[in-house]
């Protein structure tokens, strides 16, 4: 018995050197060694109950054994690298398949309690494969029927349990198999779908990447080219194209692959062409069988065509095409539509962020019109200056201004630009031509077929330049039409509704800028005027006469040329006023006043200096042409009567006349000698002109 015990000891030590070894080989998560390893325990616990001399040093020797075999073949395996070899497989699965057949003849007695071990064995082996798990059952059916055979019609419960449990072996390798099959396929697709999750999680963040791109700006033809680069980084799609256009036409706008990419398509050519006409995407798997495709390369596989819609209107196409055996399918088309959104949306977005820049430009500009035109008082200066500014806001090839002349109600061109310079100052009457419609009309005037017939009639006669495009502008303001501007194109498109609404804005800053000069002329008329004759009053005489006279001296180096004085005063006409009262009074000056206008010359200074006295100076007369006109003056208001209640007023007028002294050319010594001429005319009679 201590010998027994000694030998038990010395198999106990070998199983742990054993485990430590397998430990050491990294064979734990070897399938047969674990198969084997743990048959042995179950074996052991049978032998240490059963109690039976020698069985348990039986059991340990052949637990070492197969354990051994297992770890020796696990290192040969890994070494030579035989696991994918299925009779390595078999060759290993023989190891625990002996190791349970030689305990069940040496552990255990007649029963036979180890027959069961075959069962998980086999499973085990189906677990591995379909022949590992045929081999095993058919291995473990033949033994466990032995007894059977050796015995055929044996009704003895070994028999009947071993003919059980080769059925059940059987059964149960077919049905682990079955199990594992189904695991096997359940990994495959859980293995197939993580894949499909993590392609899908890269085409999302490449369609992000492309729409961060597409967000950082207009669609460009570089923003274009970084997106299709990316595209073709992330999807390796070979060849990749963008073009641009309308319906009728598209111009390639960037290209990933191609050597010579074709430069445009038109609605009747390629398979582009067919998505332009049907704005519908294209599907080619295979490009050699679509007799639309143009120029086919030999090389050519598939073609996704993809329209770019921008709020239904066709603004481009995608292309992706591959070739060299590699063909498209529905997972791209629809990777292609997206990414063709995003394009459109971008070219859509861009569109919109230029509409606005162009309002913000528009918006500026019609703010720096203001400016420019409202610092313009003079019509003349404030007539160009319409004209500059209209043309850098609105882009023209023909550009004139037509104002309203208020001391004859005419409408007059003041200033014009791209026409003969003889257009300035003739008259437009209103209807004629795209200003005279625009001022008849009151009303934005637009004309898209413009000849030389649709010209006014005032400059038929000049060389105008002919036109396809026009637009008249009225300026209205408090109702009444100043005048108006207008705008011809040569050539291009017609106005665009963003230009349209910038000269509605242009026309009431123009309008108020021209209604302000004609205030102003108004203010400087009343300022240099005498409201009651519209004669120049003694303000503007005065600095008059000084210019004229400075004027003089400085010419005495070169040459002389005479200037006279004329002064006038009613005769009487104070009487004359409390007889018949101020208002006739008034009637009488004004008559005097309309008198002088008529008999002198737009060179000639004309003022009144307050009360019945007048004052005209002659720019270039002697004192015998003074003399001369001032006769005429006074009979030609002997001879003009003023109606008062039925009766005919008459009035008369007495003058003097006084010629500048060279040798004292000033002011004071003109106007004391017409005075001393005046007071000798009326200490003479009155009536009469009188020279000194």
């Amino acid at each position: 018995m201590n010998m027994t015990a000694r030998g038990e000891r010395a198999l106990l030590g070998r199983a742990l050197r054993t485990i430590r070894l397998v430990r050491r080989a990294g064979l734990s998560a070897d399938p047969y060694f674990f198969y084997t390893a743990t048959l042995a325990p179950v074996v052991l616990a049978v032998a240490i109950i059963a109690r039976r001399p020698g069985e348990l040093a039986a059991a340990l020797a052949l637990s070492a054994a197969a354990i051994a075999a297992q770890t020796l073949l696990g290192i040969l395996e890994r070494r030579r690298r035989l696991g994918g070899h299925v009779g390595w497989h078999i060759v290993r699965l023989l190891v625990p398949l002996l190791f349970v057949a030689i305990a069940n003849r040496s552990i255990g007695g007649s029963a036979f309690p180890l027959l069961a071990l075959y069962i998980p064995v086999v499973a085990g082996a189906a677990a591995a494969g379909t022949i590992e798990g045929a081999v095993a059952a058919g291995v473990a059916a033949f033994a466990l029927l032995l007894p059977e055979i050796g015995d055929l019609g044996s009704t003895s419960a070994i028999a009947l349990r071993g003919v059980t449990l080769a059925g059940v072996t059987i059964v149960l390798a077919f049905g682990t198999r079955r199990i594992v099959a189904a695991l096997e396929s359940a990994v495959v697709t859980a293995r197939r779908s993580a894949i499909a999750v993590r392609h899908r999680g890269r085409q999302i963040e490449a369609l992000d990447a492309v729409g961060r791109l597409l967000a950082g700006g207009g669609p460009t033809p570089e923003l274009l080219g970084q997106v299709l680069t990316v595209v073709a980084d992330r999807f390796g799609y070979p060849f990749l194209s963008v073009y641009l256009g309308d319906a009728r036409e598209i111009r390639l706008a960037a290209q990933v692959g191609f050597d010579a990419p074709i430069p445009s398509f038109s609605a009747d050519r390629g398979i582009a062409g067919r998505v332009l006409r049907t704005r519908q995407m294209a599907f080619v798997p295979n490009v050699h069988e679509d007799p639309e495709y143009v120029d086919p390369p030999p090389d050519a596989e598939s073609l996704i065509s993809a329209p770019l819609l921008v709020g239904g209107e066709l603004v481009g196409i995608l292309n992706v095409e591959t070739a060299n055996g590699r063909r498209l399918d529905r997972t791209d088309r629809s990777l292609v539509a997206i990414i063709a959104a995003r394009i459109a949306g971008a070219i859509e977005l861009g569109r919109d962020r230029q509409a606005l820049a162009a309002r913000a430009e528009l918006f500026h500009d019609i703010e720096r019109f203001g400016r420019d035109v409202s610092g313009s008082l003079a019509i003349d200066a404030l007539a160009a200056t319409i004209v500059d500014a209209v043309g850098r806001v609105v882009r023209a090839d023909t550009l004139a201004v037509t104002l309203l002349d208020r001391g004859d109600g005419r409408y007059v061109v003041r200033g014009a630009r791209g026409v003969p310079d003889e257009v300035i100052g003739r008259e437009i009457k209103p209807g004629e031509g795209l200003a005279g419609r625009a001022i008849r009309d009151r009303a934005l005037v637009i004309d898209d077929a413009m000849d030389v017939s649709r010209y006014p009639a005032s400059v038929r006669d000049l060389e105008v330049p002919a036109l396809s495009h026009g637009a008249g502008v009225p300026l209205v303001r408090d109702g009444v039409v100043v005048g108006a501007f207008t705008i011809g194109r040569a050539d291009g498109d017609g106005f665009t509704d963003l230009e349209l609404e910038g000269l509605a804005l242009l026309a009431g800053s123009a309008a108020l800028a021209v209604a302000n000069a004609f205030l102003h002329a108004d203010v400087a008329e009343l300022a240099v005027r005498d409201p009651l004759t519209g004669l120049f009053n003694r303000r503007h005489f005065d600095e008059a006469l000084e210019r004229m006279l400075a004027a003089r001296r400085r010419e005495r180096l070169s040459g002389w040329r005479p200037l006279s004085a004329i002064t006038f005063d009613l005769d009487h006409f104070g009487a004359f006023n409390k007889e018949h009262g101020h208002q006739v009074g008034d009637l009488v000056l004004r008559a005097f006043a309309e008198v002088l206008r008529e008999r002198f010359r737009a060179t000639d200074l004309v003022a009144r200096l307050g009360g019945e006295e007048f004052i005209v100076v002659l720019d270039g007369a002697d004192l015998a042409q003074a003399v001369m006109a001032a006769d005429e003056v006074r009979r030609l208001l002997a001879a003009r009567t003023v109606e008062v209640d039925d009766r005919r007023l008459r009035m008369t007028v007495s003058a003097g006349c006084a010629e500048l002294d060279a040798t004292d050319p000033s002011r004071e010594s003109l106007l004391r000698t017409a005075d001393v001429a005046l007071f000798m005319a009326k200490r003479a009679g009155r009536d009469r002109v009188v020279a000194a």
